[in-house]
């Protein structure tokens, strides 16, 4: 099966345009202000959740079309895009953990303090980057 460069880049444009929301938004807000509004933390958690979603969508339909490989849960998804080269195996450790973050906040939304959700927001935005990194010379080596 081929894969679908154009709904892999319209993903990785999605995750772009969230990071982006994401990084502005803690540009113009100061810690405190952020922690105390309950709406911003809802949205950032939205956008890191979609964000994470787009990343999984990704690595499912690598998994598939590239390794012919139907994954039986998302950190699957990314063993297989690690054992093929398109992500290093070093990284599934913080993958795992994103995908981690996302459960959390889809089945257990109450878990994940705002304090967590901000830290994730201010120091682990650049793991949504290298993803995207890795994919595109994926994609570029096509």
């Amino acid at each position: 099966m081929a894969v679908d460069q154009l709904r892999i880049s319209n993903k990785i444009a999605f995750i772009r345009e969230q990071v982006t929301s994401i990084a502005n938004l803690l540009a113009k807000n100061s810690k405190e202000s952020i922690l105390s509004d309950p709406w911003l933390i809802k949205g950032i958690k939205y956008a890191l959740q979609t964000s994470i979603e787009a990343m999984i969508d990704i690595a499912y339909h690598l998994s598939a079309h590239k390794f012919n490989h139907a994954p039986t849960e998302a950190r699957d998804a990314f063993r297989v895009l690690a054992d093929g080269g398109i992500i290093s195996h070093k990284d599934l450790v913080i993958y795992g953990s994103m995908i981690g973050f996302r459960n959390r906040i889809v089945h257990g939304y109450q878990e994940v303090s705002a304090d967590r959700v901000y830290e994730i927001a201010k120091n682990e935005l650049g793991d949504f980057d290298k993803y995207i990194r890795q994919v595109s010379v994926f994609l570029r080596g096509k």
